[in-house]
């Protein structure tokens, strides 16, 4: 486990929070202990073990794998899953997940915290079924209420038949009383003046106010402010026109707390049918609102989840379909499951029509690709050339990626290079007219002073005569003779060749790129100062791209020192390890003694078309980075303390 995840751990292990690390290809390589304690895993029993085997319930291993995704492209990501204890038991958990990533290439990992919301869920279902309860109570409230109802307008006639019968009336009174004495819910009665006349031990109860301190007062006082006058004025009415009136009011209590209630008024009758008053049941609201108000609050908050999670589906979608490269999933058969619009538009098939097809009848070009991938469940790539349907060819890179899922899947994604190598073709060969171009200007200079030698000679041969003949045309060979070596180093270094790949010393190059140069250089007022390692190893490449590397190098420093310096050139050789692996490499350094590389052009030096030269193609530094790294190196610039600019190629040595 690499260093930076082991001092983590060790931290982590105080943390009472469950946290598990899993590789990129879904196995768990880490679990703490409160991890261990609440899924009853032993850590033994958890590592090197798939995410997606750790359950069987359906989609659970397709939620893994989406979640897994979502970790590797986005970063991050969390959700709610269901997830199996040792015990068989389930618990809900909030899992958060984001990518950490190593100094080590491809040792990247996934760190997931656990969160267990089993108790919140249990609690949402309880509240749902408190609720549910409440509402069948409410239902049988209300249908008791209207029973009441019913039952005190029939107490009401009887008591009108009764008034003539003192002793049958008074004992149907005290039933009366007695029956809403029994009830739960605040009975008060009042006059057709509102004023109350009767108020229940219940009312007691839940107002705190006695029979005698609520005799005679209004009964409207209990309405807490500000008052809803058009639903008083509604009640009123519906209760003058004989029909019973229910509603929700908020009252007030003796100790000025107020409260929701359900009421229920109905009109009270003497003997003669005359409405005499008022009765309303009053039933505490309290715990219902509240239990309601948790399941509105809850309903928005699912609302809220679920708008989120539509977003984020909408917006993966729409990154997908727009991205330039072709994605397709495809199974472990090789039949497509899902592409984006890209997938179908390169290969001219409407989007709907490519899954269930097979990989190697869409494209038969990329199928031994993906067959290493579903063969082997590790990442394949390639080139490859297509006919497109429209006509012409398009040349794509192909890169087949495992879903480390045990059904073997895999993503493949095509870039189309075809427009990118012809453009990069195209700079390579204007940088190279660039190059021969300023060649050029350089040998007519250098062979401008032989023919301007010559041409002396042959008119001293004329005015002398046949005295001196003979010493005049040894000076004109002499002077033909430098012509033609000037000529032939210049062809032996830039003729242009097959672009076969051969076994290249650095060295030589360097030496047969500072012989051309070499005049130039002493014209300028520039030193060379050459520091080869000999022997040094061979490495593998184009001879010809190598040297153009170099010519642009070094005709960049001379421009840099218009006004004479020192141009330093160093061979070295240098190893690095990568995953315990030890590589050796050839570096060439070539440095100045110019004003350096400004600090806000450090960035932009190897960006296309960039220039500080007023008749400069801007592509010098970017052929020559695309050379270098084509040939598996690279290519850097940095300033050197104390003024000058250096630029270093790193290419690996060839195994000879």
């Amino acid at each position: 486990m690499p260093g930076q995840l082991h001092t983590c751990i060790t931290l982590i292990e105080a943390i009472g929070q469950p946290l598990v690390v899993i590789d990129r290809s879904g196995v768990i390589v880490y679990g703490n202990s409160a991890a261990e304690a609440t899924f009853g895993w032993r850590k033994d029993e958890m590592f090197g073990r798939a995410v997606a085997s750790l359950s069987d319930r359906p989609g659970w291993r397709r939620r893994i794998v989406r979640a897994l995704d979502s970790v590797v492209q986005d970063g991050h990501w969390s959700g709610e899953l269901i997830v199996e204890r040792r015990d068989g038991t389930r618990a809900a958990v909030l899992i958060s997940a984001s990518l950490w990533r190593t100094a080590q290439k491809g040792a990247d990992f996934i760190i997931g915290i656990v969160t267990d919301i089993s108790k919140q869920k249990r609690i949402e279902a309880r509240l749902r079924r408190r609720v549910a309860v409440q509402r069948r109570r409410t239902a049988d409230l209300e249908q008791h209420l209207k029973q009441q109802l019913t039952d005190v307008r029939l107490a009401n006639r009887m008591l009108s038949k009764e008034i003539a019968e003192r002793t049958s009336a008074e004992q149907k009174l005290r039933f009366q009383a007695m029956l809403l004495a029994a009830v739960s819910q605040a009975v008060i009665a009042t006059n057709l003046s509102s004023d109350i006349i009767y108020w229940s031990r219940s009312a007691e109860r839940i107002f705190g106010w006695s029979e005698s301190e609520m005799i005679g007062r209004h009964v409207y006082d209990l309405v807490a402010g500000p008052r809803d006058e058009a639903m008083i004025a509604d009640m009123r009415a519906t209760v003058a026109a004989g029909r019973t009136w229910e509603g929700e009011f908020t009252l007030i209590r003796r100790h000025g707390t107020t409260f929701p209630a359900f009421v229920t008024v109905a009109a009270i009758y003497d003997e003669q049918q005359q409405r005499s008053g008022s009765i309303a049941i009053i039933s505490d609201m309290t715990e219902r609102v509240r239990d309601r108000q948790a399941l509105a609050d809850a309903n928005a908050r699912l609302q809220e989840v679920n708008a989120d999670l539509r977003l984020s589906r909408d917006l993966l979608h729409t990154i997908v379909d727009n991205l330039d490269d072709a994605l397709a999933l495809i199974d472990s058969h090789g039949i497509v499951q899902a592409t984006n619009r890209q997938f179908a538009r390169l290969f001219d098939m409407p989007p709907d029509a490519l899954p269930g097809k097979p990989c190697s009848e869409v494209c038969p070009t990329i199928a031994p690709i993906l067959a290493r991938t579903l063969s082997s469940g590790l990442k394949a790539s390639g080139r490859v050339q297509m006919n497109r349907a429209s006509g012409g060819q398009a040349i794509l890179d192909v890169y087949s990626i495992p879903l480390g899922n045990a059904s073997r899947q895999a993503v493949v994604r095509l870039a189309d290079v075809t427009e990118h190598l012809q453009l990069e073709a195209i700079m390579r060969q204007n940088e190279r007219l660039a190059t021969s171009s300023r060649l050029a200007a350089i040998v007519a200079h250098e062979i401008n002073t032989p023919l301007q030698s010559i041409q002396n000679y042959l008119y001293l041969l004329r005015s002398h005569g046949s005295e001196q003949s003979a010493e005049f045309l040894d000076l004109v060979s002499d002077e033909i003779c430098r012509v033609s070596g000037l000529l032939r180093r210049l062809l032996d270094l830039h003729r242009p060749g097959d672009g076969a790949i051969e076994l290249i010393d650095c060295n030589t190059v360097i030496e047969r790129v500072l012989l051309l140069l070499n005049s130039t250089l002493a014209s300028n007022g520039i030193r060379v100062e050459q520091r080869l390692t000999t022997p040094l190893q061979r490495v593998s490449g184009q001879r010809n791209a190598l040297t153009q590397v170099l010519l642009n190098l070094l005709l960049n420093a001379v421009d840099a020192m218009p006004y004479g310096g020192v141009l330093s050139i160093t061979t070295r050789s240098a190893r690095e390890t990568v995953d315990r692996r030890s590589t050796h490499y050839v570096q060439i350094v070539v440095e100045d003694t110019g004003p350096g590389i400004a600090p806000d052009l450090q960035k932009r030096i190897f960006d296309p078309f960039f220039t500080t030269k007023p008749h400069g193609s801007g592509l010098g530094l970017t052929v020559s980075r695309q050379i270098v790294e084509q040939h598996g190196g690279r290519l850097n610039g940095q300033n050197v303390p104390g003024g000058g600019a250096a630029f270093i190629i790193t290419l690996p040595a060839a195994n000879e």
